[in-house]
């Protein structure tokens, strides 16, 4: 069956060359006729001219690229929102590998099925491609379940929440809400659940699709791991924009419940302070303590100040 909608793909890379290299030739074996997609990459690294002729050679027949000076996934996948030409956008990670080649196909059957559909949230495995049928009976809460949502779940369901790795959008509507918020610099923490609960707060829950499934390698370096791993002790823009998140969702878009407030405490606690590299030695504790403390305090002054949302004043070059 023809499909009705055509995608566009937004992949932003930071420092990733041969991974993105991998990512392109797997998209570029897809089983969607060309006319029906594009790739858009927003680099926020110059790319070398020999680096240039390597990508534009991987097999995608319609390829984009852009420059972003400001090292920001948020600012970079807004770019993408604004030079998108077809009607569905999928934000994907340069680190990924995509085996099925029916993904792109699997992504737009969603919207086929109904037109009405904000988003769709794709499985994300690990690259031990291990799968989960069960998932914790709090994730079945549609306020805060998404908090214990297992990306690898293999059972189609509603959710309000999605990563940025495999989450395909409405561009109109994606738009219509201000895309994501720049604030989060360097792509931090949360950045994609504040985006997609304004998304779904609007326009009604996302489709979890288990057949639109991804391997997400996690490399260690590069993209927003340029500046330390989310492990252990955290680096300050994810400690800052965990909380940033959370004011927000209380005070501005009261996509936070004051009553389920516990359930986003007890995961700063645990992801950032009570984690178990942390827990191997005791100081390790205290200073995450010290820097979770400060985060709040960082983020504090961020949230009285409006959020930068999608805008046409993002300076930015094209490449090709």
């Amino acid at each position: 069956m023809q499909n009705k909608y055509k995608i566009s793909v937004v992949i932003p890379t930071l420092g990733r060359e041969k991974n993105l290299i991998s990512t392109l030739k797997d998209l570029a074996k897809q089983n969607l006729n060309s006319d029906f997609w594009e790739c858009l990459i927003i680099t926020q690294t110059k790319f070398s001219d020999r680096f240039l002729s390597e990508i534009t050679t991987s097999g995608i027949k319609n390829l984009r690229i852009f420059f972003l000076e400001e090292p920001n996934a948020s600012l970079a996948r807004n770019i993408g929102l604004k030079e998108a030409k077809f009607d569905i956008v999928l934000f994907l990670d340069d680190d990924i590998i995509i085996e099925n080649n029916q993904f792109l196909n699997n992504h737009l059957s969603n919207y086929d099925k109904n037109p009405n559909l904000c988003g769709v949230f794709g499985q994300v495995l690990s690259v031990e491609r291990k799968k989960r049928n069960e998932r914790h009976k709090l994730s079945r809460n549609l306020d805060y379940g998404w908090l214990y949502f297992p990306p690898n779940f293999n059972k189609p369901c509603k959710t309000r929440n999605g990563a940025s790795c495999n989450l395909s959008v409405i561009q109109k509507y994606a738009v219509s809400v201000g895309g994501m918020d720049a604030n989060y610099v360097k792509g931090a923490h949360r950045e994609e659940t504040d985006f997609c609960l304004r998304l779904t707060k609007k326009y009604g829950l996302m489709n979890f699709d288990p057949e639109a499934s991804l391997i997400h390698i996690g490399e260690p370096t590069g993209g927003v791991r340029s500046w330390g791993y989310n492990a252990g002790v955290h680096p300050m823009h994810h400690i800052t924009g965990e909380w940033y998140f959370i004011l927000n969702g209380l005070f501005r878009y009261k996509t936070i419940k004051f009553y389920h407030l516990h359930h986003h405490i007890f995961q700063i606690l645990w992801r950032q302070i009570f984690n178990i590299s942390n827990l191997k030695k005791i100081y390790p504790v205290f200073i995450a303590a010290g820097k979770s403390f400060a985060g709040f305090f960082k983020a504090l002054k961020i949230a009285v100040n409006k959020p930068q949302l999608y805008c046409e004043n993002v300076n930015y070059e094209v490449i090709k």
